[in-house]
């Protein structure tokens, strides 16, 4: 008899630390960072053939990163709810980061800053609650794989941009993904 693991599978994929397409040039382009390379060897390659950088593809995308930046949040605070704070400033940069990166397209004075404040805010708001045990969340499978196709997004988003995929953002990426694998 066959035992198969629960969970989602992108989520078990990433867990477990399997890709399933790990010879892609995405996930070889992030081979100094496993964490992000995991990720982009279990993007699906339809997935990959019908990125594209219309706006309308944008404003389809941009459900799913508010979607992962919500999940992120949820994340800190689980970690702040079980004492392994030491993982939410470069949690929280990552959030901002992320919030500043992806334009919002239902904004109409759409304003990076103000983005990055605001999910900041939402941040600090979250792990203040768990802290405070005003609110013990849990990560759910779901906003797992939530924040596992956003991730994906800005994989693909970020080496489409750049041709080379610099330390800093590899590191700002890779703490948020390992404290999401080993949760």
């Amino acid at each position: 008899m066959l035992l198969i693991e629960p969970g989602k599978p992108r989520v078990r994929h990433f867990i477990m630390g399997h890709m399933r397409n790990p010879g892609s040039p995405l996930s070889r382009k992030l081979q100094s960072c496993p964490a992000l390379a995991c990720i982009a060897g279990n993007i699906p390659p339809k997935k990959l053939k019908g990125w594209n950088f219309s706006d309308e593809f944008y404003h389809a995308r941009f459900k799913e990163i508010r979607l992962c930046l919500h999940g992120l949040i949820g994340h800190g605070a689980c970690l702040a709810a079980h004492g392994s704070g030491e993982q939410l400033p470069a949690l929280r940069d990552f959030i901002c980061g992320l919030a500043a990166f992806w334009p919002d397209p239902f904004e109409e004075d759409d304003d990076p800053v103000v983005r990055e404040e605001h999910y900041g805010a939402l941040f600090d708001d979250a792990v203040s609650a768990a802290q405070n045990g005003v609110d013990m969340p849990e990560l759910s499978e779901g906003r797992k794989e939530n924040i596992i196709i956003g991730l994906e997004n800005y994989i693909i988003d970020l080496a489409g941009q750049f041709s080379e995929i610099n330390q800093e953002a590899l590191d700002s990426g890779l703490g948020a993904c390992e404290s999401i694998a080993a949760g």
